[in-house]
């Protein structure tokens, strides 16, 4: 009996715990958050881990020859010798600039890496409100379909009944099925898209909504009063800072240049005519002409391309953060002009009077939802299309990585961590 009763309670905590793991909701945050875990972004990370132990800096001695003569060739006129071949000191210093700049493109880099990741998880997000949205229309047109078909079945030994308009109908009905097993593949092959990038998001129920996140009215204020600030993106930032490392490498090459040498030298026949046997000697190069002239051409080259780059990239940054701007005005009038159509069509004298008539006319209530589910559709689309603009121009702007992370899709612009 004792066996029995613990293997009961054993199976209830097992119910309970797979039941709240079945359960769990995945929220907005929680996925944006999972950006910092990025698998591009380790890349970025291991280098600059790498540098920061500095294995860049150069000895400043950069090399020690051992040297032996044989002087007239007598065996006992042997002279022995070391050179020591100092490092270039510009050269040991252009080296650390070099390094330390090339440190500040990687983590510049790795910060518009860390900006694509959290924007392709912001367009799954808005994917998947989407699809939810869609699959939800097609249902409820799914239902209407279902319930035409089920008045003129019931019609169908009156004079009403029309066959041609019920084989119509089971047509229709056939469609909107497929069209409704369609939403559904979408909204599953969103939701692998998402496990993709984050595993952790298959093992939780995901119930999101556009009801769930900023209003239109909310976004637009938030647009406007970001295209107003003037601050330098970090993508400018970033070809600012190529600019400067195409010019340390150039002073890295230019400065690659032997300096000349120290040799010490031993010559023990001296100690037979009573003189010391060691001497130094010292040698200073002096460059005619730089002998890394075509590496200081390529380098040079790679700076003039690094300018135009970064010329390249504000032009296009301001081109894009205008066309942008413009669009999701464009966009947010048409939404409006829809949303203003169903409210209408909601409300206004015609749903009144099919309301009063639907007992006596059934199908004409019908057929008016199911229109206006059509609007409902486009809705829903402009809807998916203003928050894919409205992610770019965050993007655009630079301000949809900043620390602390803000999560653009909440209503009060919520800090993420």
């Amino acid at each position: 009996m004792n066996t029995l009763i613990r293997f009961f309670l054993a199976f209830s905590v097992l119910f309970l715990l797979g039941s709240s793991r079945s359960f769990a909701q995945l929220s907005m945050a929680e996925f944006l958050l999972s950006v910092k875990s990025d698998f591009d972004l380790t890349s970025f990370e291991e280098q600059i881990r790498y540098l920061d132990n500095k294995p860049y800096r150069l000895s400043p001695l950069q090399k020690v020859e051992f040297r032996t003569k044989n002087n007239q060739l007598d065996p006992s006129r042997q002279d022995y010798g070391l050179r020591f071949t100092p490092a270039n000191p510009w050269e040991l210093k252009n080296n650390n600039l070099y390094f330390k700049q090339y440190r500040s493109v990687l983590s510049l880099e790795k910060e518009l890496a860390f900006k694509d990741a959290l924007i392709i998880r912001y367009n799954l997000i808005i994917s998947m409100l989407y699809y939810s949205e869609i699959k939800a229309i097609k249902e409820e047109d799914r239902r209407l379909i279902n319930a035409q078909v089920s008045i003129l079945e019931k019609q169908r030994h009156s004079d009403f009944f029309n066959a041609e308009d019920y084989i119509e109908l089971k047509l229709d009905q056939m469609d909107k099925t497929v069209e409704f097993e369609e939403a559904t593949f979408e909204l599953d092959n969103q939701l692998r898209k998402m496990v993709g990038v984050y595993p952790a998001a298959g093992q939780k129920q995901i119930d999101w909504r556009y009801e769930n996140i900023l209003s239109i009215e909310r976004l637009e204020n938030v647009v406007d009063s970001l295209f107003g600030l003037s601050s330098t993106p970090v993508t400018l930032t970033y070809r600012d800072n190529q600019i400067d490392l195409a010019n340390r490498e150039y002073q890295l090459e230019k400065s690659n240049i032997n300096v000349g040498f120290l040799q010490t030298q031993y010559e023990e026949y001296r100690t037979e005519q009573d003189r010391k046997p060691w001497s130094i000697s010292l040698g200073v190069t002096i460059p005619i002409t730089n002998p890394n002239k075509g590496d200081m051409t390529k380098r040079k080259l790679e700076v003039i391309e690094a300018q135009h780059e970064r010329d390249e990239t504000n032009a296009e940054l301001e081109t894009n953060k205008i066309v942008t701007h413009e669009q999701l005005k464009s966009l947010l009038a048409r939404y409006r002009d829809i949303h203003e159509k169903i409210m209408a069509l909601n409300t206004g004298t015609l749903s009144s009077t099919l309301n009063a008539i639907k007992d006596d006319n059934p199908m004409a209530t019908v057929r008016f939802n199911g229109n206006l589910l059509k609007l409902k559709s486009i809705e829903a689309k402009l809807k998916q299309s203003i928050l894919i603009t409205y992610i770019q121009f965050l993007g655009y702007t630079d301000m949809i990585q900043q620390q602390p992370l803000i999560n653009y899709l909440s209503e009060e612009l919520d800090t993420l961590g």
